[in-house]
C-alpha cells in the first residue's frame, strides 16, 4: 500500500465528526462468565442473508473469547445508558461487575431496557488493518424498547433528536418569560377563580414551548416547563393569527394530508379563533387522558418516528374531541380547555395562554372563562411585545 500515512490524531478528529450508534457484543466463555465488549462500528450487513458486521481490535481478549464461543448477542444501547457503555468500557475483568443482564435465546448476555437485541452466529472474521471484521448471521432479534439510541458524536455521548424536535432557542424562551412575568399574578387569580391550570407558551419554530403555568388549589400541574406540542393541525391554529396567508396554507396542507375530517375541524379551529380571539374543546376524556400527555412526553423527550406514528393515531381517534362547537348556555360541558393568542408589536400571535383542567361547567360559564382570558392576553400585549414573528 502506498501514499503517505495519515496522523492518528488527525484520523479520530475527522472520523468523530460523523456520529455512530453504541452497542454491546457479548458472549458466555468456558466457565459461562460474561464476555463483551463496546462497538461504534455495528452496522447491518446483508438482507439475504440477514447478516450484521461490526469491527473489533485485533488484540482484544474480550472478542477472543467471543470468537471461541461461536456466537454472540448485540444490544443496541438507549439515549439514557451512557452509564452502562462507561461501566462496559472498564477493562475486561470488572466489565460486567455489578450489571444487571439476562441470557438471550442464544445464552449470551442481555441488558435491561435497550433499544433492541440481535442474537447472531458468528459468519467470518476477516482481517482489516489493526481491526477484524467481523459477520453474525441473525438468528433472531428483538425490539425491547423503541427509544432514541445512544451515539458517539466528536468524543462524547449523546441522543437521535429528529430535527424538529431540536431544543428551543434560549433567547425566544427567556424573551417570552420577560413577558408573561406581567400577567403571573393574572394568571394565578384566573386559574384560582377556574379551578384549572392556565399555561404561557411561546412559538420557536414549529412547537408551542411551556414557559409559564399556575394551577388553582388542589390542582395538579399537569404540563412540563419546557415541554413542547407540535403546532400541526389541528393545534396551533392562535399562532396563526396575524400570519400571512401562505403560512396558514403551509398549516392547512398538513391537515389535508390526514384526511378531510382533521382538515374541517382544524379550519373551524382557525376560524373561531379569528372570530372570537380563543378557541376551544371540549368532551375530553381522549385528550387529556391520553393524548396530551403523549404529546407531553413527545415534546420532553423527543420520540422515534415509530412513536411519532402512533401520536398521529392517536390524534385521529381524539380529534372529534377538537371540534369548536356552539356553546349552550345551561349545557354542562366536561373537560374544556381554551386558547388565547398573545399578539407583538406587528399583529403576530408569539405567545399564547392555555386554560385547562377545567371542571365540569356550563356554556355560560366557559364563554365568561374565555372572555376572561382574553383580557388577560389583552394586558399582556398593552405591557410589551418582544418576540418577533
Amino acid at each position: 500500500m502506498s501514499g503517505r500515512a495519515v496522523d492518528s490524531a488527525a484520523f479520530r478528529q475527522a472520523l468523530g465528526h460523523h456520529p455512530t450508534g453504541v452497542a454491546l457484543v457479548a458472549s458466555t466463555d468456558e466457565d459461562g462468565d460474561p464476555v463483551g465488549l463496546i462497538v461504534g462500528t455495528f452496522t447491518s450487513v446483508s438482507l439475504d442473508p440477514p447478516l450484521v458486521g461490526f469491527l473489533p481490535a485485533r488484540d482484544s481478549s474480550s472478542f477472543a473469547a467471543i470468537r471461541k464461543s461461536g456466537r454472540f448477542t448485540v444490544s443496541i444501547l438507549a439515549h439514557d445508558q451512557e452509564h452502562l457503555c462507561r461501566a462496559l468500557s472498564r477493562p475486561a475483568d470488572r466489565r460486567f461487575e455489578g450489571l444487571e443482564w439476562s441470557p438471550s435465546g442464544n445464552g449470551s448476555p442481555v441488558l435491561p431496557d435497550v433499544v433492541c437485541s440481535i442474537d447472531c452466529s458468528l459468519e467470518s472474521c476477516t482481517p482489516a488493518g489493526d481491526h477484524y471484521f467481523v459477520t453474525g448471521f441473525v438468528e433472531s432479534l428483538e425490539i425491547r424498547r423503541p427509544v432514541a439510541p445512544l451515539l458517539f458524536f466528536q468524543g462524547g455521548f449523546g441522543g437521535f433528536v429528529p430535527g424538529s424536535f431540536v431544543a428551543p432557542s434560549d433567547a425566544i424562551v427567556a424573551e417570552s418569560v420577560r413577558t408573561v412575568q406581567h400577567i403571573r399574578d393574572g394568571m394565578q387569580r384566573l386559574a384560582h377563580a377556574a379551578h384549572g391550570e392556565v399555561t404561557a407558551y411561546a412559538r420557536v419554530n414549529d412547537h408551542a414551548v411551556a414557559v409559564a403555568t399556575v394551577a388553582g388549589p388542589n390542582v395538579p400541574t399537569s404540563t412540563i416547563l419546557g415541554s413542547k406540542l407540535p403546532l400541526t393541525p389541528p393545534f396551533g391554529e392562535v399562532f396563526l393569527i396575524g400570519a400571512p396567508e401562505a403560512e396558514v396554507e403551509q398549516w392547512t396542507d398538513k391537515a389535508r394530508t390526514a384526511g378531510e375530517e382533521l382538515l374541517s375541524i382544524s379550519r373551524a379551529r382557525l376560524e373561531h379563533a379569528r372570530t372570537h380571539g380563543w378557541a376551544g374543546s371540549y368532551a375530553g376524556d381522549t385528550r387529556d387522558g391520553l393524548l396530551f400527555p403523549a404529546l407531553t412526553e413527545y415534546g420532553v423527550a423527543g420520540v422515534t418516528p415509530a412513536e411519532q406514528r402512533e401520536i398521529q393515531a392517536m390524534l385521529r381517534v381524539a380529534v372529534e374531541d377538537l371540534r369548536p362547537v356552539d356553546l349552550e348556555p345551561e349545557r354542562q360541558y366536561e373537560g374544556a380547555s381554551l386558547v388565547a393568542p398573545i399578539r407583538n408589536g406587528h399583529g403576530r400571535c408569539a405567545l399564547m395562554l392555555r386554560l385547562c383542567q377545567l371542571p365540569p361547567a356550563s356554556g355560560s360559564r366557559i364563554e365568561a372563562l374565555a372572555a376572561e382570558l382574553c383580557r388577560l392576553t389583552r394586558e399582556a400585549e398593552a405591557q410589551e411585545s418582544v418576540l418577533q414573528p
